[in-house]
């Protein structure tokens, strides 16, 4: 049983704690829980869903999060979607998007949900860029071989971790949780 007011990532995900860790700067317990996703318009209604769920479980004080992408010339699509549409096309099939459109400009979001043993908070961040048709990179982490951030030359893939941590949605989001832990002495 974890120590009651050790946080605890709640994700099936390892390269996201392995990322969360990194960008806090703490250990963080790993519970690898498959949490049901709802289907809804925002990131944000998916990340607050999945914080109700996981404190079912009793943990004390935990962390959620869930990402989003979508090209600017559909609406956000696929959006909150992103995680279907790479699990039955992977990256060729968001590339086959790309390459469909005259305006490849897309908007990565991350929300964090952190549970402090009596209160929810939202922390979200953003990284704008655009998703290339051909990927770049050697690490394969979701669509970081298809994503390259406005001003860079780099895809996520093609980045090092400090780079990446430093332009990246979930390193937005997860500084904003970083700073309101400091702020809280948590």
């Amino acid at each position: 049983m974890p120590d009651r007011d050790q946080l605890i990532l709640v994700s099936s995900n390892p390269n996201k704690g392995i990322e969360a860790e990194r960008i806090l700067g703490i250990p963080l317990l790993r519970v690898s829980l498959v949490l049901p996703e709802i289907q809804a318009a925002t990131v944000e209604e998916i990340t607050r869903y999945k914080l109700e769920v996981a404190r079912t479980k009793g943990y004390n004080r935990l962390i959620v999060e869930d990402v989003s992408l979508g090209f600017d010339e559909l609406g956000n699509f696929p959006g909150p979607y992103v995680r279907w549409l790479l699990e039955a096309a992977g990256g060729k099939g968001l590339a086959a998007i790309a390459y469909a459109l005259n305006n490849r400009a897309a908007n990565a979001e991350c929300c964090v949900a952190y549970w402090d043993g009596s209160k929810g908070h939202i922390f979200c961040g953003a990284a704008v860029g655009e998703i290339l048709v051909a990927p770049r990179g050697e690490r394969h982490f979701g669509w970081d071989a298809w994503f390259q951030p406005r001003g860079s030359k780099k895809t996520f893939a093609e980045m090092t971790d400090d780079e990446k941590d430093n332009l990246s949605h979930r390193g937005d989001a997860y500084r904003k949780l970083a700073a309101h832990l400091k702020a809280s002495n948590g």
